[in-house]
């Protein structure tokens, strides 16, 4: 599955990039992460609880950054496994944030899912509903860090 996106911020670039790269606020803008441990720079590991139709559980991950121009471009990679069915996930993930006017940044993202094992039976559909609701979110709560984050 492909998410792939743009928002924009008012904000600079690199206060956008100073949130996004706060391993701390990050996790509080994504919804059901409970848990995050920081392995060392460039790696994370984390519990976060999801529901997917009528299926819910604990997915336990590891995120790792590997490669990181800033204020401009952050790839990432994530591995997980699903505490009920023992489905994977894994994501692969790009952020590019570019000046937009004065004052405004655009962020693009894309992420390829995949999604192997049980959780992946329940079809497409469910699935992709639900992670789109998750970016949504995330992107909702990022705006609101973003904007009470100091300049």
């Amino acid at each position: 599955m492909k998410y792939q996106g743009k928002v924009s911020f008012i904000a600079e670039p690199l206060k956008v990039w100073e949130v996004v790269m706060d391993i701390d606020q990050f996790a509080a803008c994504m919804p059901g992460v409970e848990e995050l441990t920081r392995i060392d720079e460039r790696t994370f590991d984390g519990v976060m609880k999801a529901k997917v139709g009528p299926i819910s559980g604990e997915v336990r991950f590891r995120a790792q950054i590997l490669e990181s121009t800033p204020p401009t471009q952050l790839t990432s990679h994530v591995d997980g496994i699903d505490s009920l069915t023992k489905s994977s996930v894994t994501s692969n993930i790009t952020m590019d944030l570019v000046q937009g006017s004065p004052g405004e940044t655009e962020l693009t993202y894309l992420a390829e899912v995949n999604i192997k094992g049980r959780l992946a039976i329940i079809g497409d559909m469910v699935i992709r509903a639900t992670g789109a609701q998750v970016i949504d979110e995330f992107f909702k709560r990022l705006r609101e860090k973003i904007k009470t984050a100091p300049v």
